[in-house]
């Protein structure tokens, strides 16, 4: 399962986000220079504020923080290369979307039921019972 927040609710990020694909439409044109063109996709400048992406899996690295940059189309990445589908088209931001690959280890899955305190959400149990 992975959970994706789609709002920024305030823009509170502190860092301003890459510029990622050169865009030539109005209101754009005089900040996303300098980034390759991403095909004839056009008013996709960059990234927005940063947000936070969970995966809860029995694959999941546990107590894993990844540093990777994604953004929403990385899920599309992770199911295409996972699924090998191939990618949807040369105008979608997939290819060059981070892996979410990073987030999960496939050689040590974990079993078990995971147990955590309704209060304090801290662990119950060591996971494997």
């Amino acid at each position: 399962m992975i959970i994706a927040y789609d709002d920024s609710d305030g823009w509170y990020d502190h860092q301003a986000p890459r510029i990622v694909n050169h865009s030539n439409t109005v209101g754009d044109a005089s900040i996303c220079t300098g980034a390759p063109s991403l095909g004839s996709a056009q008013g996709r400048c960059g990234y927005g504020p940063r947000r936070s992406l969970l995966v809860v899996s029995r694959f999941a690295k546990p107590n894993f923080v990844d540093h990777t940059v994604t953004d929403q189309s990385s899920i599309l990445r992770f199911i295409e290369d996972n699924s090998n589908l191939g990618r949807i088209s040369e105008d979608s931001f997939d290819e060059r979307a981070g892996s979410l690959a990073n987030m999960f280890d496939f050689d040590r899955p974990r079993d078990g039921k995971l147990f955590l305190d309704p209060a304090t959400g801290e662990r119950l149990n060591d996971g494997d019972d």
